[in-house]
């Protein structure tokens, strides 16, 4: 049989003969003709080919990739149609090709070409796809590829381009597919792509641009998929992406970005595909992908910097069926809104944060969820009426890799899988609602800013039900979450529920002009600590603990004797209860010096710890004038172990008048309500035990009473 393209033998010389002659003789041809036109150690057969289309067809190719080849064989058939030249030592080709008229695609990456003028390239009119990765290109030339009229596909990547002529992809009209990426071009010119009205894939990430242009990409009016990888973009004009109406896909992956580009995505109607992926942003707001009404899978991975997920960050993306934010070592809150009106989505993949909880509300608005993942993240496995309705036997929804799915907390917990302890406790008197738990990320535990600058103290939580919140100031006053404050010092959230508090404090430091001086000469002030049992019932204690003056200051470095020290203002306080009946540890807000022991056995021993931290203030003295500083992060703790013996049947009569002392002590400093307080300090006895006095006491020992 012959070869396509071939005429037989007997054909070629003219010679008659018998037809079982000719079989014979045109198998014997085929041998010595394929032995003198394959070049040596090349292989050459006909093999599967696939138009840029993916369209099948069978092509002739010569395989002679790795040879160590110094230039292009001579012996080549006229009719190969893939010739792959990859791996060798080829610098330059003269006339080698010329006679491969018929060659579709060809491959000569790997190679040591400088020059695209150099490779011979001007009689191949039929090719359709060109390899040129990996050789040492410094420049496209203006007409460089001009006769390539069929090219469909250019691959021109991993080389040392630097300068690209206007005109360097002149006549290349049908090209589809061009990728220039790992270049060394420090711009985009938008006259490149007025010869390519075809183009439908640009990728030209990897390059050191030093910033995109308004309508850099104008003339590519067919293009659907952009990739700008890896080019150190911090921003994006609003206008970059102008003309580009039918992008499908674009990728951000491992730039500078701080924020979601919103304004030059929004010129994007039928974006689908968006990756983010490896970007510095550190939270997604509303509004960020607004208008993307087709988009269907977004990409938010493996950025180092995001925090939070805010409210209605997703709004309006109808018809996005997949959302990924995994692998982001901060992420650690997501609003329960966060996901409101995604009417779409399938699959939601969150593993490997620093997610503690996700809100029940976050999920129910969800409903086409089908599967989601969790695993690697510190979950609270406490919260059951948030997992419960998803996770739990009547759910429908998938969780994704569920054996490592894990519980981080609380103690007894932590280890077992999160739907088995959903399906034993959701609905079986298991704990449903739970603490309040201040992100660790929320804010930093110090804050340096100069004099004059402005910062936003925003605060976090995870809890069921959802927390409230509230800050105090360095002096003392309760401000709410959009108050503003112009003092220096410890700033501390409270955060809490129904079921009880979480605190965490920032010290904020303004950094002023000699302020290393003013250090030179302070009073430091000493106070003793005083913690003791302020009311005894049958059934409660009342721990009350504060620092009094030590009855003076002493002097370092100074003679200023005389200046009063303000007392340190409290950071923290930690209660530990613990005997065999009972044992739990309590967070107490940092503006509260009381604590009600409740539901306490007749005749019991107790053991309770108490964790006190503040800071100190210092009375720093200049040149002219005495300046008062806060010392950010000068923070310590001071740990008493108390011993309770509860005697049974004692009972201190209660006046009639039952009000909230901790109530009206703290209207007069704060006007903190009592009622917005950790639910043990909610019942306060009016009536109070012998005052301590100002005796001071060494808190290296521990105390029992």
């Amino acid at each position: 049989m012959s070869l396509p393209g071939w005429l037989p033998w007997h054909q070629r010389q003219g010679v008659p003969i018998s037809y079982p002659a000719v079989r014979a003789c045109a198998c014997v041809c085929a041998c010595v003709c394929g032995a003198v036109l394959c070049p040596l150690q090349c292989v050459c057969e006909t093999r599967p080919w696939y138009t840029p289309q993916s369209v099948h067809h069978q092509a002739r190719t010569v395989d002679c990739n790795e040879l160590h080849l110094q230039r292009v064989p001579a012996n080549i058939s006229a009719d190969t149609q893939v010739l792959l030249l990859q791996s060798n030592n080829i610098s330059s080709i003269t006339t080698e090709l010329q006679s491969l008229t018929n060659l579709t695609e060809l491959d000569l990456s790997q190679n040591h070409f400088t020059q695209v003028g150099s490779m011979g390239l001007s009689s191949l009119g039929r090719l359709v796809t060109l390899y040129l990765e990996e050789n040492h290109i410094e420049e496209l030339e203006d007409f460089c590829l001009r006769n390539l009229s069929s090219l469909e596909e250019l691959y021109i990547n991993h080389n040392h381009i630097s300068s690209i002529g206007p005109k360097a992809f002149a006549g290349l009209t049908n090209l589809l597919r061009l990728h220039l990426n790992s270049n060394h071009l420090v711009a985009i010119d938008s006259r490149w792509f007025e010869s390519l009205p075809s183009l439908e894939i640009l990728m030209i990430g990897e390059n050191p641009i030093l910033g995109l242009e308004e309508k850099n990409f104008l003339p590519l009016s067919r293009l659907h998929s952009l990739v700008l990888a890896g080019m150190g973009l911090a921003s994006v004009p609003s206008a970059a992406f102008l003309g580009l109406d039918y992008l499908e896909s674009l990728s951000f992956y491992d730039n500078r970005l701080r924020s979601v580009p919103r304004d030059a995505l929004s010129v994007l109607p039928n974006l689908k595909f968006l990756d983010l992926n490896r970007n510095p942003i550190g939270r997604v707001q509303q509004g960020d992908f607004q208008n993307l009404e087709h988009l269907e899978e977004l990409s938010l991975n493996n950025m180092e910097d995001l925090l939070m997920v805010e409210r209605a960050a997703f709004q309006n993306l109808p018809e996005l069926a997949k959302l990924e934010l995994c692998n982001n070592p901060r992420l650690s809150y997501m609003d329960p809104q966060a996901f409101s009106n995604l009417p779409s989505l399938r699959t939601l993949l969150l593993h490997n944060n620093q997610l503690s909880l996700l809100s029940g509300d976050l999920l129910s608005s969800l409903h086409s969820l089908e599967e989601v993942s969790l695993h690697s993240n510190p979950l609270r496995c406490d919260c059951l009426s948030s997992w419960g309705p998803h996770l739990g036997n009547q759910s429908h929804l998938k969780l994704l890799d569920s054996s490592i799915t894990i519980c981080s907390s609380p103690p007894h917990l932590i280890g077992q899988e999160l739907q088995e302890v959903v399906a034993v406790g959701w609905g079986g008197g298991g704990t449903n609602s739970c603490l309040p738990h201040i992100t660790p990320h929320s804010f930093p535990p110090t804050i340096n800013v100069s004099a004059g600058q402005p910062i936003t103290l925003e605060c976090w939580a995870d809890a069921d039900p959802a927390p409230q919140f509230y800050w105090v100031t360095p002096n003392g006053d309760k401000v709410g979450q959009s108050d503003c404050s112009s003092l220096t010092g410890v700033y501390t959230c409270v955060a809490w529920n129904i079921e009880g508090a979480d605190t965490k404090s920032v010290s904020v430091f303004v950094d002023s002009q000699g302020y290393a001086d003013s250090l030179s000469s302070m009073n430091l002030v000493i106070h003793c600590f005083l913690f003791h049992v302020q009311v005894v019932h049958a059934q409660s204690v009342v721990l009350e603990w504060k620092l009094y003056p030590s009855g003076g200051a002493s002097a370092v470095g100074s003679n200023h004797h005389d200046i009063p020290g303000p007392l340190p203002r409290w950071t923290s306080a930690t209660v530990h209860i613990d005997n065999p009946q009972i044992s739990y540890t309590a967070k107490v807000p940092v503006d509260v010096q009381e604590y009600n022991l409740t539901h306490l056995l007749p005749a019991t021993e107790y053991h309770v710890c108490l964790t006190a931290g503040f800071s100190v203030e210092l009375v720093a003295s200049r040149r002219s004038s005495v300046a008062l500083a806060a010392v950010m992060g000068s923070m310590f703790a001071l740990s008493i172990m108390a011993l309770l013996v509860v005697y049974m049947g004692r009972r201190v009569q209660q006046h009639k008048s039952c009000g909230h002392s901790l109530k009206k002590y703290m209207q007069h400093a704060t006007s903190i309500p009592l009622n917005e307080l950790y639910p043990p300090l909610i019942t306060l006895w009016e009536t109070r035990g012998e005052e301590a006095g100002g005796s001071q006491i060494d808190t290296t020992k521990t105390y029992m009473w």
